[in-house]
């Protein structure tokens, strides 16, 4: 490999350690310049004994075209743009030409069966999967970043970008642009308008294509999106989570692939998802277990009914092509190991992309869960269940010896190969002559106004109002206002996590705080500031000399995050005190919350005038939050969660992933009284809903094929335009569990529908029952279609509901789908 950089595209990465790569290169020859800095910023920052030490990992490194070294800080940097007189600083150029971006550019490549472009896909793939030598096979399975191979011109790739809301792993470009960030998914799920989540999809497969097509960040491959039930509200990752609702995790990680993979080009793929995390994960660290070695203890039917369908409904009606295996163990096997689950993948849902392991996920088969005893053990359980990608260091070290003793059978190794390079044949990176849509993608559409129009429009429908006694809101601009809360005047609270590049600074000096909007918008008027929480009385002193009061809480320093969950789920001691204190004024008070996942208002829901639900709502999330409390935005979203009383973790064990744990989980089994249920939120205007034209007779089902629509007609009957999503459940009667041997859902939604009605206005909304919608899950986890009968129910989260009944008559229990069990 004397020449691997030629091949090796541009990563922005802030720090890269490239003393894992293999030393195959010819040693450098370091002509060093003293007392000078050569070269702008910075792509790696090690730790060198000398000057020269530094050049040799300059030239170890495919990226880097200069270095300098100051004492023993090592920068190494991917230009040699502009020479500064620094003294004590030792710097050098590598004088390397620019790398080829693409596969098949290598002269002698070209008219190799690989990049011959009259062939089949799998022809090509497979003839270049011939020619990868043992040594290199573990470097082309390693993420984040796979290498480059030198003798057939294949750059390295980048797997591992993280898009949670937005692009991640890369900096803004050189002038000043940044990636568009939108609301966190728990903020977007509230909007119930999976247009926006395609949206999303779109901008960021867009953004990714600029910055691959100018040579800025080699991937085009995404790690997200999360679609892990919000099993429990302690989970530290919620934030990430569309909702605690199968249905709607589905639908969301459908929009997602959709927006993301499949642009105006359908010659060749925008870019690439990658679900997670697979499966049955929710767990960071808790009493004494972490998510590397937790095992889920799951039912089969709680695997089938909750667990699997969003995953199921996003390969099958998404096309995913991506998905991430989960650190966890699942019933005594780690998921990155897990043939059967590979098997439910690939076999029965038809799944056609590549698996990546969580980072070093392969390495917790051995390390953490001991499952396996050696590496060399761990890479074969991975590989033979159909890992292809290690994002770690376990198959970098282990591969190759596990091959020539036996261990491992290449041949699974070579399916890894097939499995991956076809994800980047099907980006076209094997086509450098072959036009396509996504070449002229450039960086103009980086962060630009259309985008950040769609960020701003998802903030606004995020937005949920929870509460509004005696119409508090909204309020008029051009008052004193007193905005309260500890994170009152912080940007970073408002984004969630996973949150990338979002000013040019590196900071987040560019998002405005909820203060800084109410300064803004409050025309005519004047705003100040309480948040610190220590200074009640000065607080109070605020909100009494004020007309209205906007009182910020949130739990963004309470616990949660990846890598920790929560013990509890109500508010801090310091925020309750100021609540209470703010409260008690009288003045009139919307409190605003901020939070990814819930949290236990407990009795501020009745000391509260207005309550108004905003989650992570994202850059433009002050400015919505201001918009909606002045009127200008009316709230339409509803909670894709319930809602719980901080009691509730003495109900629930955490530890136990049993859906009907306790008094339940999520609004399908959730036996008590929340604080607000699941689909539940407001208006500024009113609406009526009834069935169209008339309400729906008796309907019975007689096998698989039949179907039902249910219309119902929706009315803004209010005096300002708004958004409504109607709601559609079936309720399978509690009968039917003496059938099925296991739980049935106390409902299930199976439609919504969110419109905009002028005052006055109305519309028609259907809902298409299927009866396989109504099939239920059995104690060994199958899932057949049972008799018995379901009420359905159309609502707006609130008041009316419209009811109907369909009976299913079927002679005995027809199997729809069988379980695989490896426990």
């Amino acid at each position: 490999m004397a020449a691997a950089w030629w091949f090796v595209v541009v990563i922005a990465v802030l720090v890269v350690d490239v003393s894992a790569r293999p030393a195959a290169r010819a040693g450098p020859t370091c002509n060093l310049q003293k007392d000078v800095i050569i070269g702008e910023g910075s792509i790696a920052i090690l730790t060198v004994s000398s000057a020269e030490e530094c050049c040799e990992k300059c030239f170890a490194n495919p990226l880097c075209l200069a270095f300098t070294a100051d004492d023993h800080t090592c920068y190494i940097k991917d230009n040699a743009d502009g020479q500064t007189p620094t003294s004590g600083r030792v710097s050098g150029v590598t004088n390397r030409p620019p790398a080829p971006w693409d596969g098949c550019l290598l002269a002698n490549t070209t008219s190799l069966p690989f990049c011959d472009t009259k062939l089949p896909l799998k022809d090509r793939v497979n003839d270049l999967v011939a020619r990868v030598k043992l040594d290199d096979i573990p470097l082309e399975l390693t993420a984040r970043e796979s290498d480059a191979v030198s003798y057939l011109g294949i750059p390295s790739y980048y797997w591992g970008t993280n898009a949670i809301h937005g692009m991640q792993n890369t900096q803004c470009l050189k002038n000043g642009q940044c990636p568009t960030s939108f609301p966190a998914p728990c903020a977007l799920s509230a909007s119930w308008n999976m247009s926006l989540v395609r949206d999303m999809g779109a901008v960021i497969g867009q953004e990714l294509r600029a910055y691959y097509n100018a040579k800025v960040h080699n991937s085009l491959d995404t790690w997200s999106p999360t679609i892990n039930l919000n099993r429990d509200p302690r989970w530290g990752r919620n934030v990430e989570s569309p909702g605690e609702d199968p249905h709607i995790n589905g639908l969301f990680g459908a929009a997602y692939a959709d927006g993301l993979q499949n642009g105006n080009d359908p010659s060749v793929k925008q870019a690439i998802v990658t679900l997670k995390h697979w499966v049955a994960y929710s767990l960071e660290s808790f009493n004494g277990y972490t998510r590397h070695n937790y095992d889920a203890k799951v039912s089969a039917y709680d695997l089938a009914a909750s667990y699997f369908p969003a995953f199921e409904h996003t390969v099958r009606e998404g096309g995913a092509l991506g998905i991430m295996c989960s650190y966890n163990e699942v019933n005594g096997k780690p998921t990155c190991g897990n043939p059967a689950l590979t098997a439910i993948l690939r076999e029965d849902w038809g799944f056609q992309g590549y698996i990546t392991s969580d980072s070093d996920a392969v390495g917790d088969i051995w390390r953490s869960h001991h499952y396996e005893p050696t590496g060399q053990l761990a890479v074969r359980d991975a590989l033979e269940a159909g890992c292809d990608i290690d994002s770690g260091s376990t198959y970098r070290e282990f591969v190759v010896p596990a091959i020539q003793n036996g261990t491992v059978d290449k041949k699974y190794a070579d399916q890894a190969l097939i499995n991956t390079y076809k994800m980047r044949y099907l980006l076209g990176l094997f086509d450098p002559n072959v036009t396509n849509a996504y070449r002229n993608i450039s960086t103009t559409v980086v962060g630009f106004s259309p985008s950040q129009e769609k960020s701003l429009f998802g903030s606004r429908q995020a937005m949920t109002l929870l509460k509004n006694a005696n119409g508090v809101l909204p309020t008029k601009p051009g008052q004193k206002i007193a905005v309260v809360g500890r994170v009152a005047n912080s940007s970073e609270s408002l984004l969630g996590n996973y949150n990338g590049p979002i000013c040019p600074s590196g900071k987040y000096d560019c998002v405005p705080t909820v203060y800084q909007k109410f300064q803004e918008l409050n025309v005519g008027g004047t705003t100040t500031l309480a948040d610190n929480t220590k200074d009640v009385s000065g607080a109070v002193a605020l909100a009494k000399a004020a007309d209205f009061v906007v009182l910020v809480i949130d739990n963004a320093a309470d616990g949660g995050g990846e890598g920790h969950d929560r013990y509890t789920i109500g508010l801090s001691s310091d925020q309750i005190a100021l609540a209470d204190a703010v409260l008690a004024t009288g003045k009139p008070t919307v409190l605003v919350m901020v939070n990814g996942g819930i949290i236990a208002i407990d009795d501020l829901k009745e000391k509260s005038p207005a309550i108004l639900e905003a989650f992570m709502p994202g850059v433009h999330g002050a400015q919505a939050i201001a918009e909606t409390v002045f009127g200008k935005n009316n709230p339409g979203g509803k909670l894709p969660v319930t809602m719980y009383y901080s009691n509730y973790t003495n109900e629930v064990d955490f530890l136990n992933m049993s859906m009907t744990n306790g008094v339940g989980r999520s609004y399908r089994y959730y036996t008590g009284t929340p604080i607000f249920p699941f689909g539940f939120g407001l208006s500024y205007t009113t609406f009526s809903i009834q069935w169209s034209p008339s309400p729906p007779t008796q309907t019975t089902f007689h096998g698989v094929g039949d179907q039902k629509t249910f219309t119902a007609t929706v009315k803004n009957t209010g005096a300002v335009a708004g958004d409504e999503v109607v709601q559609a459940y079936f309720h399978p009667d509690q009968g039917i569990r003496a059938s099925t041997g296991a739980p049935v859902p106390i409902k299930q939604l199976f439609g919504f529908e969110r419109v905009h009605l002028n005052p006055g206005q109305s519309t028609t909304v259907q809902f298409t029952l299927n009866s396989t919608a109504l099939a239920q899950v059995d104690y060994d986890g199958h899932t057949s279609l049972f008799p018995g009968n379901f009420g359905v129910t159309v609502s707006r989260g609130h008041g009316q509901v419209l009811l109907a009944d369909v009976t299913v008559d079927v002679p005995s229990p027809i199997r729809l789908k069988t379980f695989r069990k490896w426990w």
